[in-house]
């Protein structure tokens, strides 16, 4: 026999010695397949030289060719997923440990597909995404095998890869070639990044080492450099713990803020850290001084490029979403140390310096972005909204008790500082709302800002603010015809609209921007020319539905809007679609339920009359409900747009099931003309639910298949019966 020098290569090895790519992918699939297929058999206890199947997708998984390699990972993810699932855990651990030798190959493997291409710097953005999704991918491997072998043992194995090679790179002849050889480095912090959630605290062997090498890692290749700091965020916890590593950290973030490649990398970190500040991890100062200067530079920018004559049209040194980023993370860590200067009762002296150092220069630059002679364009005055907001949501101002919201000391910034805040800024907000009436984007950041405002301060301590907040609301949305303001009204009522102090007041502020919306959509062309407003104006009426739905049944309006809805709902469009269901399927619901406090002879909380508004909404269904049902039984049909058939609040379904429940006998008599055209039978059998009232489950069984009928009789020509 021959030897196994001399012995024949298999094709497998033929196709791996000639590098025969087509001859590789088959044999990929074909063993990753199988393996997959015999998994039980991977994992029976009895011999059946499994391990040689377990070894030949390794092989694969090995392949230079990154797209073959790859088809192998789904294969480690059931591999994972079927270990971990053995019983009894004795018997899971010795087969864990029968191929931890393959896993721990895996492993390295993994840090190899990790690795950038070396021609990285000149691929196609579409190229590159590729690249990134694909290491997401096998990052996750690398969290697989952790759960198979822990944490620490996966992190000492790919610690031991990373010394390696930074002793292989640090042995280059020449530091060209060092500086061009990161890729196995930046492949292995990668891999650690990965790691973050299975390694504890406590860690002292290879944590150490990586935290001292990251600020020594060259600083001109983005691509390092952006997992370097990524890496440091992960290990923000562990950082908390270890708090003498930072001093050299915290300078590498910094730069990092100044490479464009880097700066949201950089900006993450800051932040990660930032939440893991403690008593011995104190960042507010450092990251505050941080910030400060990053705004300075930006407005030090757009001077001198308003100075050439630019119109401020230069680009910031930091994107403003990383720029609000390292905000965040300046009042989580303020939150923090204010939080320890209550403990130990000095909080008062240091609050109002915070607070002025954060909320200070906004104000200023707001105010001069309000003046009548300013010529700053939106763009400035959505940085400084966007900041506002930043600072309302995230900064905790202890020793303040909750505003009646779900707020409280421990968890939001509490109703005075809000409140403050609010008042103080309300006239230049009021003023930049004004000067920039036809501008989407500075309403919806203004909506916004009310609207964690609002929430963060608490129903009840904002009270004093609903007023204006409603007038400016209504205004701005007469004046502008932009669809945020109907959002913000919309939070408005989810919040207040249970308050029956409150109603009347809502109420108004519907009737006024249902004025609005009637006088701009007057015909099926405006309706296709503002979807969002269609979208949030019915949110808004449909959110009214549910809240404080008496004054707008005993309104004419009630009307109007049914009308408005009939023609709304044949919008080619998902979400003003889903908005003008959630309307109709709310104000019916609500019918069914004043039907039935109407027969125990019960009031509303707010003092109305349960049988005034039942006879109120059943005129309107009966005046306006026959439109409505037709367009629903086009929907059913194919003829108008179905994109919500049978879930969610606002759907084809519910609206005819509550429908069903409220009048049914109406129903029957609308719905029956507008499905002539249906199989006989498929159309008794539709019918026979609405005539047995099943149930909500059992209706939306039996509209997909009415659906599904008609839509096979579309397609074989029609016909009033069934092929």
């Amino acid at each position: 026999p021959d030897s196994s020098e001399n012995a024949p290569k298999s094709p497998f090895q033929n196709a791996l010695t000639a590098q025969d790519e087509d001859g590789l992918r088959g044999y990929c699939r074909i063993f990753t397949e199988m393996g997959e297929s015999y998994m039980s058999l991977i994992m029976s206890p009895e011999e059946l030289n499994q391990i040689t199947l377990v070894e030949l997708v390794l092989v694969c998984s090995g392949i230079p060719d990154r797209e073959i390699a790859n088809i192998t990972l789904h294969f480690w993810y059931n591999f994972v997923a079927w270990l971990e699932d053995l019983e009894p855990y004795r018997y899971r651990q010795t087969r864990i440990d029968h191929y931890t030798p393959q896993i721990i190959r895996l492993l390295s493997i993994c840090t190899t597909l990790l690795c950038y291409p070396t021609d990285i710097d000149t691929l196609t953005a579409d190229r590159v995404d590729d690249v990134q999704r694909d290491r997401y991918y096998v990052s996750e491997t690398v969290e697989d095998c952790c759960r198979l072998l822990g944490g620490d043992a996966v992190l000492r194995k790919i610690g031991d890869h990373l010394r390696e090679e930074c002793n292989r790179v640090a042995s280059l002849p020449s530091q060209e070639q060092q500086l061009n050889d990161w890729h196995g480095i930046e492949a292995c912090l990668f891999a650690i990044k990965s790691l973050s959630r299975y390694i504890p605290n406590d860690e002292n062997v290879v944590m150490p080492y990586v935290m001292n090498l990251i600020p020594q890692l060259p600083p001109a290749v983005p691509l390092l450099r952006c997992t370097a700091n990524l890496t440091v965020g992960k290990y923000a916890s562990w950082l908390g713990m270890h708090p003498n590593y930072l001093q050299p950290l915290l300078p590498y973030l910094a730069q990092g803020l100044s490479i464009e490649q880097c700066a949201s990398a950089s900006a993450i970190a800051i932040k990660e850290l930032c939440e893991q500040c403690n008593e011995q991890l104190m960042l507010g100062d450092s990251v505050l001084e941080l910030y400060g200067g990053i705004v300075a530079s930006q407005q030090s920018q757009m001077a001198g490029a308003n100075g050439a004559g630019t119109g401020g049209a230069a680009t910031p040194t930091l994107a403003l979403c990383d720029e609000l980023e390292v905000l965040e993370g300046a009042c989580k860590a303020v939150s923090r140390q204010l939080q320890d200067a209550a403990a130990k009762g000095t909080s008062s002296d240091v609050t109002s310096v915070y607070l002025n150092r954060l909320i200070q220069p906004i104000g200023l630059r707001l105010t001069a972005l309000a003046a009548p002679e300013s010529t700053c364009g939106p763009k400035q005055v959505i940085a400084e909204l966007e900041r506002l907001t930043v600072i309302v949501r995230f900064l905790v101002i202890p020793g303040q008790g909750s505003g009646g919201g779900d707020n409280s000391a421990t968890s939001g910034p509490g109703p005075s500082f809000i409140l403050d805040l609010m008042r103080e800024s309300w006239p230049l907000l009021d003023a930049i709302s004004q000067k920039h009436q036809r501008d989407y984007y500075v309403a919806e950041k203004l909506c916004r800002l009310h609207k964690h405002a609002l929430r963060g301060a608490g129903t009840v301590a904002y009270t004093s603010m609903l007023e204006p907040l409603l007038t400016q609301l209504t205004r701005n949305f007469a004046q502008s015809h932009l669809s945020p303001y109907l959002y913000a009204a919309s939070i408005c009522i989810s919040e207040y609209g249970t308050d029956p102090a409150q109603v009347q007041r809502l109420f108004g502020m519907v009737s006024e921007m249902s004025n609005t919306v009637f006088s701009m959509l007057r015909t099926m062309d405006d309706f296709t020319s503002h979807p969002d407003i269609v979208e949030e104006f019915f949110f808004l009426a449909g959110r009214m539905m549910c809240k404080c739905p008496e004054p707008l049944v005993l309104s004419p309006l009630l009307v109007g809007l049914l009308q408005c809805a009939a023609v709304g709902m044949q919008l080619q469009h998902r979400d003003a679609n889903r908005g003008t269901l959630n309307f109709l399927e709310n104000t019916v619901s609500y019918g069914v339920s004043v039907v039935k406090s109407a027969k125990a002879g019960g009031s509303s909380s707010t003092g109305y009359s349960d049988n005034s508004c039942k006879e109120a909404l059943e005129r309107a269904i009966v005046s306006d409900g026959q439109p409505i049902v037709n367009n629903l039984a086009k929907a059913l049909l194919g003829d108008l747009p179905a994109y919500r058939l049978d879930y969610g609040n606002g759907s084809i379904a519910g609206v005819l099931h509550r429908l069903n429940d409220l009048c049914p006998e109406l129903l029957l008599q609308w719905i029956n003309p507008a499905l002539t055209l249906v199989p006989e039978s498929a159309k008794a059998a539709f019918v026979g639910t609405l005539v047995q009232k099943v149930s909500r489950d059992e209706f939306n069984s039996s509209v997909r298949r009415f659906v599904s009928i008609c839509e096979r009789n579309r397609k074989l020509g029609g016909g009033t019966s069934e092929s």
